[in-house]
C-alpha cells in the first residue's frame, strides 16, 4: 500500500494547530499532538494496525481516552480504510460492512463537547472522502451513512475520563454474520470493574439478538427479548 494513498485519507481533515487558544491551555491544559507524532507513535504499534502481511486487521480495539479534535482517531481510520476496498469484498454491503466494523473498534473520550464533535465530524469526513473515492458519491446503501453517525455518537463522547471513568458507558459492537451486530452496552472503565480488557465486564446490558447496520439509527437501544418474540409472531 502506498503510504501517500494512506495519508491521503487524513490530508482534508488534518489539524495542524497545537493550540487554539492560550486560554484553552490555561484552563483545561489542551495542546493537540502534531501530526508527526500521531504517525510515529501508531508506527510503535505495527501489529495493532492492518499491513500488507495481514490485510484483515482492522477489529483492534483503540481508546483513546483525551482525544481533543481526534487526530489519532482520524490516524487510526485513515490506517484501516487503507485496507478495505471494494475489491476486497464480494458484495457493496459486505464492503460497507467493514467500514463500519472499522469505525465501530475506535474509542474516543473528551472532556469539552466541541472537541468530540470535531472528532466526530472529521471522522465522517474520512469516512464520506473513503466511500466517493471508492464506490461514487451518493451510493451507498440506504442506512449505512445512519449506521456511521450513530456508531460515532456512541463511540466518540463528552466526559472527563479520570472523574467520570465509573460512568462513562461504551457501546461495544460484536461483529456477527450477514452484515450484524451484537451490541453490548457497560461501563467499561469502572476502575470497581478491575477487568483486565476494555470490554470483559460481567453482566452488559446487551441485544437479544444481532442487529443489521441497516437498522442501528433506527435501533439505538438494546434490541429486547419481548421485541424479538413480537417481531417473529
Amino acid at each position: 500500500m502506498d503510504p501517500r494513498e494512506r495519508r491521503s485519507l487524513t490530508s482534508e481533515a488534518s489539524d495542524s494547530r497545537q493550540i487554539r487558544s492560550r486560554e484553552r491551555v490555561r484552563d483545561l491544559a489542551e495542546v493537540y499532538t502534531h501530526q508527526r507524532e500521531v504517525n510515529a507513535m501508531l508506527d510503535l504499534v505495527p501489529d495493532m494496525l492492518p499491513n500488507a502481511g495481514d490485510p484483515e486487521n482492522t477489529d483492534r480495539l483503540f481508546l483513546e481516552p483525551a482525544c481533543g479534535s481526534g487526530n489519532f482517531l482520524v490516524e487510526i481510520l485513515a490506517r484501516k480504510l487503507a485496507y478495505i476496498t471494494p475489491q476486497g469484498h464480494a458484495c457493496s454491503e459486505c464492503f460497507e460492512y467493514r467500514v463500519l466494523r472499522s469505525i465501530a473498534s475506535i474509542y474516543g473520550i473528551d472532556i469539552c463537547e466541541d472537541n468530540a464533535a470535531t472528532a466526530r465530524e472529521r471522522m465522517l469526513d474520512v469516512i464520506c472522502a473513503h466511500m466517493e473515492r471508492h464506490v461514487g458519491h451518493g451510493t451507498s446503501t440506504p442506512g449505512f451513512l445512519g449506521a456511521v453517525k450513530t456508531i460515532l455518537a456512541t463511540n466518540i463522547i463528552c466526559a472527563d475520563t479520570l472523574v467520570d471513568a465509573a460512568e462513562i458507558e461504551f457501546v461495544e459492537y460484536a461483529p456477527a454474520a450477514h452484515g450484524m451486530f451484537t451490541r453490548e452496552w457497560s461501563h467499561p472503565l469502572d476502575p470497581a470493574a478491575d477487568e483486565p480488557t476494555l470490554f470483559s465486564v460481567a453482566d452488559p446490558r446487551r441485544d437479544a439478538m444481532p442487529v443489521h447496520y441497516a437498522d442501528l439509527e433506527r435501533q439505538p437501544g438494546p434490541v429486547a427479548p419481548a421485541l424479538v418474540e413480537r417481531e417473529a409472531a
